[in-house]
């Protein structure tokens, strides 16, 4: 029987290399995002067959609901999910303090990368508390932001992707009894669209300069954590922050 995984913000960048990994592992990949048309693009591209997008804003409770009802209507029963959705609101290239931190811009980046990951993961829970699965999986995204403040992307996201942390631990000791592991992956930066979009082609250069592997982060990196983290390979491995940074460390 075919494994099922959902993967949010599976339209572009780290989601999208998650999807075409867990789809080349084997697994029936629902692709969610906002984007439903970018979604439904990859999908038709994915090795395997089965594999369906969803358009769905994973910030939104009853959007989300919606969501797991809906893929496991069609697809069957979610054994891993992978919370990829996320990013920071920046004006290009520049890292806001706390002081130019609008209550708009904090409660937008903390719904798409501390809300949305706790409504996805209480979703799953809800419904694998009725139908167990074996070899059941959570995993989240935070970041190297959400380990130290030493990053471009200012108060509000370095405080989500913290939260990302704790929530992920908290998820490992619940889950835990359902068989199921909750770790977080937590990048470096990471050459994606929307790096590329936030920030300057000098921030970027500073950056890769300071890694000592010598380059930013690909999706694929970070992809192919998710996948091992994904396997029964991982089953002994539960409520773990895997740094993905090219050997760049926290002050």
């Amino acid at each position: 029987m075919k494994r099922i995984a959902i993967v949010t913000g599976a339209a572009r960048g780290i989601g999208e290399a998650t999807a075409r990994a867990l789809a080349r592992d084997g697994l029936t990949v629902a692709l969610a995002d906002l984007n439903g048309a970018g979604a439904q693009a990859v999908a038709a591209t994915l090795p395997g067959d089965g594999h369906a997008a969803f358009a769905a804003d994973v910030t939104d409770e009853r959007a989300v609901e919606a969501l797991f009802d809906a893929v496991e209507g069609k697809l069957g029963t979610i054994a891993v999910l992978a919370c990829v959705a996320g990013g920071p609101f920046l004006a290009h290239g520049r890292r806001p303090s706390i002081v130019a931190t609008t209550t708009e811009n904090w409660i937008r980046t903390e719904a798409l990368n501390a809300r949305a990951p706790f409504l996805c993961i209480r979703a799953f829970l809800q419904r694998r508390g009725k139908t167990p699965v074996t070899d059941g999986r959570i995993i989240t995204i935070s970041s190297m932001s959400g380990i130290t403040p030493e990053s471009p992307t200012g108060p509000a996201y370095s405080a989500a992707k913290a939260a990302v942390i704790h929530l992920t631990r908290y998820a490992a000791l619940e889950a835990a009894p359902l068989g199921i592991t909750a770790n977080t992956v937590a990048p470096g930066l990471t050459d994606t669209p929307a790096v590329r979009g936030d920030l300057t082609a000098e921030q970027i250069e500073a950056a890769r300069r300071a890694i000592p592997i010598g380059r930013l982060g690909r999706p694929d990196d970070i992809a192919e954590i998710i996948a091992f983290l994904a396997s029964p390979r991982s089953g002994y491995i539960t409520g773990a922050v895997i740094e993905a940074n090219g050997g760049r460390q926290p002050p």
